[in-house]
């Protein structure tokens, strides 16, 4: 991830390793997750229904972690 932060910036990553802090390396990681995903999705590599939750599925997952 500082990589790729590094390349973005055009900085070194070192100095992105001593200028980021931890939420900026967490956008990053969102940012490069979601690209992944709409790359995938452009290509038809995924399923679209794994994404399209009913209202009581999203509320079972819900009270399933709060245990």
């Amino acid at each position: 991830m500082i990589g790729r932060m590094a390349k973005d910036y055009g900085m070194l990553p070192s100095e992105v390793e001593q200028r980021a802090c931890t939420y900026d390396i967490m956008v990053m990681d969102v940012l490069a997750t979601y690209d992944r995903y709409q790359e995938s999705r452009a290509s038809g590599k995924v399923d679209p229904s794994v994404y399209q939750l009913s209202d009581d599925e999203m509320k079972a997952m819900i009270t399933r972690a709060k245990g």
